[in-house]
């Protein structure tokens, strides 16, 4: 998407027929199903319909934002221009969350490294110590007594806990999906210990960005709030915007509806306040963005230069743990025939 942006952009630029740019576009595109959207365009388009109107028809391609910032161009007649700052805004968009899911990757990475190994030792490795067990003819050591029967119960019952854990997620998505779920879990997320203060922060950072960029392309105050809000991914911070959004329809100014949210710092709310008063209020909510961006960088890199360490010791204790009790017995009866 970001690179048709600045495609669309750039040939836009060079005063070439919407229809023609899109035409070129369609045959260079990889994917089908973005391919089959383009053709669907170009077809209501020769029939009539206005580009930015077109665009609302594929939400699961072009968002609200993109929408309302085409449309702002093309009532300004710089529609070149919008989609210049719709290109940064999404590249911005992916590096920041780019670098939040290349952080969250190698924890991941361990954690289902460690289920497989535990996993592989349980279904292959322990079987073979079983029956040299069998012959030792003695009581064996209680590590690995505990061990043995935590092996016998997740083969019986290791099936239904899965089924179960697939039921109970399956119910908790279905659940999480509806209006109410969705603005419960979203208020408990913010809250969570470590995590919940990188999520606010990137919900913020996308608020801020998408309200930007939506100034820039002229799109009217209200309707850059309204829209931003959605942009956050968070149904609780959303419904702070949007209260916010109405106290600025009342007469307040943004700086004030967002400081009676009681959830943007001073720094921020200073920085949009100048803006304001200044008449730049679009650069200042770029700058109050690039706060928040380097606010959630150093959250990410300070989280992950704990988390990852914790993680690789606590993989390293669990796997110790578990070749110690594999093989205890058999130096317990090395131990016993030397004596």
């Amino acid at each position: 998407m970001m690179l048709f942006t600045e495609q669309l952009a750039s040939m836009l630029s060079a005063q070439l027929p919407i229809y023609q740019v899109l035409d070129s576009l369609t045959q260079e595109t990889l994917d089908k199903r973005f391919r089959v959207i383009l053709d669907d365009i170009i077809g209501r388009i020769e029939r009539g319909q206005d580009f930015g109107n077109t665009l609302e028809y594929y939400p699961e391609a072009f968002d609200s934002v993109y929408v309302s910032m085409v449309r702002a161009g093309m009532s300004s007649g710089k529609l070149d221009v919008s989609l210049e700052i719709l290109a940064a805004y999404l590249k911005q968009k992916q590096e920041t969350e780019g670098k939040v899911l290349s952080a969250f990757s190698y924890p991941i990475f361990l954690i289902v490294a460690m289920i497989s190994l535990i996993t592989m030792m349980i279904k292959m490795v322990l079987p073979n110590f079983q029956k040299i067990y069998a012959s030792f003819g003695q009581k064996l050591p209680r590590p690995t007594q505990i061990l043995l029967s935590f092996a016998e119960f997740m083969n019986k019952w290791g099936i239904y806990i899965i089924i179960s854990a697939g039921a109970a997620f399956f119910i908790w998505v279905m659940y999480i999906n509806t209006p109410f779920g969705r603005l419960w879990w979203d208020k408990v997320k913010i809250k969570l210990p470590f995590i919940g203060q990188l999520l606010r922060r990137m919900a913020f950072s996308h608020f801020l960005h998408t309200m930007a960029a939506l100034m820039r392309s002229d799109v009217p105050i209200l309707q850059a709030l309204r829209i931003g809000a959605t942009a956050t991914g968070n149904y609780f911070i959303e419904s702070i915007i949007l209260d916010a959004s109405d106290l600025v329809e009342r007469g307040r100014s943004l700086s004030m509806a967002l400081r009676e949210t009681g959830n943007f710092p001073v720094i921020v709310l200073q920085m949009i306040s100048s803006g304001e008063e200044g008449g730049s209020l679009d650069r200042l909510l770029s700058s109050a963005a690039s706060y928040y961006d380097k606010q959630v960088e150093i959250k990410v890199t300070t989280l992950f230069s704990l988390l990852n360490p914790a993680l690789t010791i606590i993989i390293g204790l669990v796997i110790a743990g578990i070749m110690i009790s594999l093989f205890l017995p058999i130096f317990s009866m090395g131990t016993v025939v030397h004596g």
